[in-house]
């Protein structure tokens, strides 16, 4: 009885615990990865800055999703641009 006692309080303790972990973890800012990408201070991601530091997957869809993100086409994102593509992880 005592072993089934001191397992509930710990599952107990554990649900408790795990969400509040989770609420911990926040998504990085939009605005500071862009200000930090942004090398040349122009207020713009140049494909090459918004590739920088980027790893293998993610480096393999650079390309065609700053193609995305740059909705007029001008061959650089603006920090609108770049906030409009995030999409926050549920």
């Amino acid at each position: 009885m005592l072993h089934v006692t001191f397992l509930a309080v710990l599952l107990g303790c554990a649900a408790v615990s795990l969400p509040a972990l989770a609420q911990d973890k926040k998504a990085p800012d939009p605005e500071k990865t862009f200000k930090r990408k942004d090398s040349n201070g122009d207020g713009f991601l140049s494909l090459d800055e918004f590739k920088a530091k980027l790893k293998d997957k993610q480096l393999e869809n650079a390309d065609r999703r700053f193609g995305r993100l740059d909705t007029n086409s001008d061959k650089k994102l603006s920090l609108e641009e770049f906030k409009a593509g995030i999409k926050p992880k549920p």
